[in-house]
């Protein structure tokens, strides 16, 4: 793979790669993944197609370089985020906020690595599921540490997971810089509605 296989913040915004990356993003999420074609890619950036293929050698490179780099600035920045919470709950609320925020600020990216990357051939495919699994056991962790220490209620971990976590990706379909409410301040009434759910009485 090129060199735009890799995380997504290696590549700076305003470097040729960047300003693929960024038309690649947005293009696949307003019209899909197979709508788009090189050149019109070629020509979202400012450049004619051949001089994109200097930068990348196919669409493929461009969807998994977006859903895998974004599996891994989830993951990564989960783990910062409740590395230093002093316990189960003040963790699961510091992950809410994390993917709530990572999701309202970068809608296109997150709705291209959560509705496109099955586009992917096999090999890539692969990568992109393996990064998301190992997201989901970081998620599944943080519950599972939650019903230990303060006995959440839980019926069925892979469920309730997945319920929280779709919950929380979906606010990128609806949320909007000029809303009435910013990133943090959704990302807050998230973490209070999934604490409370998983607190509730028996």
């Amino acid at each position: 793979m090129s060199s735009l296989a890799r995380p997504l913040p290696d590549d700076p915004p305003g470097s040729t790669q960047g300003r693929i990356l960024d038309a690649a993003t947005r293009l696949f999420a307003e019209r899909g993944y197979h709508a788009v074609g090189m050149r019109e890619l070629a020509e979202a950036v400012g450049i004619r197609p051949a001089s994109l293929y200097k930068h990348c050698a196919s669409k493929q490179e461009l969807l998994f370089t977006i859903a895998h780099g974004t599996m891994t600035e989830l993951r990564e920045g989960a783990e910062a985020a409740i590395a230093e919470q002093p316990d189960a709950r003040s963790r699961l609320r510091a992950w809410v906020v994390w993917h709530v925020t990572y999701h309202a600020r970068h809608r296109e990216r997150a709705k291209v690595a959560d509705e496109q990357f099955r586009a992917l051939d096999a090999e890539r495919l692969q990568g992109v599921l393996a990064a998301r699994d190992a997201y989901e056991r970081l998620v599944k962790g943080l519950i599972d540490d939650g019903v230990a220490a303060h006995g959440w209620v839980v019926p069925h971990r892979s469920v309730v997971t997945n319920a929280i976590t779709t919950m929380c990706t979906a606010v990128d379909d609806w949320f909007r810089e000029d809303g009435p409410l910013g990133a943090d301040a959704v990302a807050a009434i998230y973490a209070d509605l999934v604490l409370a759910s998983l607190e509730r009485k028996r």
